[in-house]
């Protein structure tokens, strides 16, 4: 009988727990490297591991030395990241630990836009007009250099976290003052004290999801996104494959491709994010991992039947990967938002949500008494409902309306 591979995921939370649920699928002994003990039950993956390692997961050495003192050390056949904030020190320990991982440099350049920036600066890829500033005096004059309206955000976060569309100097003050104070994000990973000016590309927003084998894509797709109005950056609805702008496909595969060469990903999953401008396909960011907001663990396999948290487990173990698609539909995904703050009276036509040929499954997570904002990140919003059809624009649309239909009813 076949050992099972022993897989350790360094703390599963977010998309993450589909790397887990993969993996345990799988018939892998499945270990989790958590900073709570609570972890399992935060993130929802109880039953889905066989063991915990508890360690600061924000401290290379943490991890290294947790894993050196457990029962597992030296027996190990991978180790994952599975939150995007210890992607590079993941890279890090599992290059100490002689694991397969994505080299250390192009995982610390995917976790920080500004060395993803100058990397794209460096290899001619397109992107965005930017400097890097720590001060309020700082940004004003790349704002001048630059140009009005400007994008301003951390340099190391993610979910659109104060992630700012700035048309003047008085917003770019009130700004600067906020995000100034911004010092800790998910998980108690520390925000860095460097900030990026960037240029506001105007356009339609994809991302393309990604498969690299020696770093050519084994398999791309590009999704479709609606974003939030303005002055926010949330992202409301995604369909896959795009319904829109199809002609332009292989322009935005290719502009990804060559942000991952230039930041060093060579293989495995990514998620790359694209504005397409006047002036062509413009890189947003590269994360090198599956994507998340439930287009790889649903709107992939709804629509094309492929699974990245699959074929990742299986890359890091150095097996087989399988990448092709075995269907030929499309799915999306669409996000309930308050249109005002108040406090929620009542939540209305849920009923709405529970049957119907398109629907996959939804999820509601407002209820009466919860006190709501106008979205400003992904956090703030409220709920989803996945759909899949024949065609993008069927899939989208049954999404769209499928969430109009819900209720929300201020006191």
């Amino acid at each position: 009988m076949t050992k099972p591979k022993i897989v350790a995921f360094v703390e599963p939370s977010f998309y993450g727990v589909s790397f887990a649920r993969a993996a345990f699928q799988q018939g892998c002994t499945v270990i989790s490297i958590v900073s709570s003990v609570d972890n399992p039950r935060t993130y929802g993956y109880e039953g889905i591991y066989h063991d915990l390692i508890v360690a600061d997961i924000r401290d290379e050495e943490s991890v290294y030395e947790a894993i050196r003192s457990s029962a597992y050390f030296g027996k190990l056949d991978a180790l994952i990241p599975a939150t995007d904030y210890a992607s590079h020190l993941t890279a890090k320990v599992a290059e100490r630990l002689g694991l397969r991982s994505v080299p250390y440099e192009a995982a610390l350049k995917s976790r920080n836009k500004d060395l993803a920036r100058e990397a794209y600066e460096a290899f001619g890829v397109p992107s965005a007009k930017y400097r890097k500033v720590r001060t309020y005096e700082e940004a004003e004059a790349a704002a001048r250099e630059i140009g009005y309206p400007i994008v301003l955000k951390p340099t190391n976060c993610a979910s659109s976290q104060n992630v700012y569309f700035i048309s003047g100097q008085d917003e770019l003050k009130d700004a600067m003052a906020i995000i100034s104070d911004f010092k800790v994000t998910y998980m108690d990973f520390k925000v860095r004290e460097e900030y990026l000016v960037e240029e506001y590309l105007d356009g339609q927003e994809f991302s393309v999801e990604i498969f690299l084998e020696n770093s050519e894509p084994a398999f791309a797709v590009v999704t479709e996104k609606i974003t939030s109005p303005l002055p926010y950056f949330v992202e409301v609805a995604h369909t896959l494959p795009t319904s829109v702008h199809t002609d332009k496909q292989a322009e935005i595969i290719e502009t990804a491709v060559s942000a991952l060469r230039a930041i060093g990903i060579t293989d495995g999953p990514s998620h790359v994010e694209v504005k397409l401008s006047e002036r062509g396909p413009r890189i947003i960011e590269v994360n090198g991992r599956p994507g998340g907001d439930n287009i790889s663990s649903d709107l992939l396999v709804q629509a094309l039947g492929v699974d990245f948290f699959e074929a990742t487990v299986h890359y890091y173990l150095a097996e087989p990967v399988n990448v092709h698609a075995s269907r030929s539909r499309a799915a999306a995904i669409a996000y309930l938002l308050a249109e005002k703050d108040g406090t929620v009276a009542s939540v209305g036509g849920l009923e709405h949500l529970q049957t119907g040929d398109a629907i996959v499954r939804s999820h509601i997570s407002v209820q009466q008494g919860d006190q709501i904002s106008v979205a400003k990140s992904s956090d703030d919003r409220l709920g989803y409902v996945i759909t899949v059809a024949d065609t993008p624009q069927e899939a989208k649309q049954a999404a769209l309306d499928l969430i109009s239909k819900v209720e929300l009813v201020y006191q």
